[in-house]
């Protein structure tokens, strides 16, 4: 009996500990949450600057591009380590983005059908 009990209580605490791991595992990286200043010199003069805003909702990652006042929703937003990535639809065409962060910059790339910009940039306090 006594060693059934043992088995019982073990088999439990691994359950815990596993859950706990999967649980912090899907938590996002704060360090990317935030409002980023971005920059391109090869973009088109009207996708050469704006913003990236991540932020959590409901325990997810969320964004949208700022560029004049004009967002545009993030789709596709996944995060692992220091590295976003996720699509989006500009003048009805998919692009799909991949930025790294470094403290408070980072360094990206958008490819889409004519090739691949990349663009940089820094946290807004």
């Amino acid at each position: 009996m006594k060693n059934l009990l043992k088995i019982s209580m073990l088999a439990l605490s691994l359950i815990l500990m596993i859950g706990n791991i999967t649980a912090g595992n899907s938590t996002i990286n704060k360090k990317v949450l935030g409002n980023w200043e971005y920059v391109s010199e090869q973009a088109p003069y009207e996708y050469s600057e704006g913003n990236i805003v991540l932020s959590e909702k409901d325990g997810k990652l969320v964004g949208v591009v700022v560029i004049d006042g004009y967002e545009m929703e993030l789709e596709n937003l996944s995060e692992e380590k220091n590295k976003v990535t996720f699509n989006i639809y500009v003048e009805g065409e998919e692009v799909n983005v991949e930025m790294t962060f470094k403290k408070n910059t980072f360094t990206g790339s958008a490819s889409f059908s004519e090739g691949t910009i990349p663009f940089s940039g820094k946290k807004i306090k």
